[in-house]
C-alpha cells in the first residue's frame, strides 16, 4: 500500500480558535484564552519530537472542561499534559524548562 503525504502548515492562534469554537461552542472565551497562550507556548519548546496538534488540543480542552479547571489553574500550570505530550523525551523536555536546567544525558 502507497500513503500520500500532504503538508498543511500549522493554525495560526486565530485559526485554531476557530477549529476549537466549532467543537467548543459554548466555551468561555478566557479558559479558551489561556488553554491556546499554553498550547502554543508548549509547542515552542525546544527538543520536542512530536509537537501537540490539533487533535490533543481538542482532547486536552476536553479534560479542562471536564475537570472544570478556571483559566486562572490553567496559567499557573499545565494540567493533563499527557493529553498533550506523548513521548516520554517530551515530558523531560517540559520539566527541563520549568527548571531552567538542562537535561542530563545519559
Amino acid at each position: 500500500r502507497r500513503c500520500f503525504f500532504h503538508y498543511i502548515k500549522f493554525p495560526d492562534k486565530e485559526t485554531m480558535q476557530s477549529i476549537v469554537d466549532v467543537h467548543f461552542p459554548n466555551i468561555k472565551k478566557d479558559l479558551l484564552a489561556s488553554a491556546l497562550h499554553s498550547f502554543f507556548e508548549l509547542r515552542e519548546i525546544p527538543g520536542l519530537k512530536k509537537k501537540p496538534s490539533t487533535s490533543e488540543l481538542v482532547d486536552w480542552i476536553t479534560a479542562l472542561l471536564r475537570s472544570g479547571l478556571s483559566h486562572k489553574q490553567l496559567e499557573e500550570h499545565i494540567p493533563f499534559v499527557g493529553a498533550l505530550l506523548k513521548k516520554e523525551q517530551d515530558h523531560a523536555a517540559l520539566a527541563e524548562q520549568r527548571s531552567g536546567r538542562p537535561r542530563s544525558t545519559p
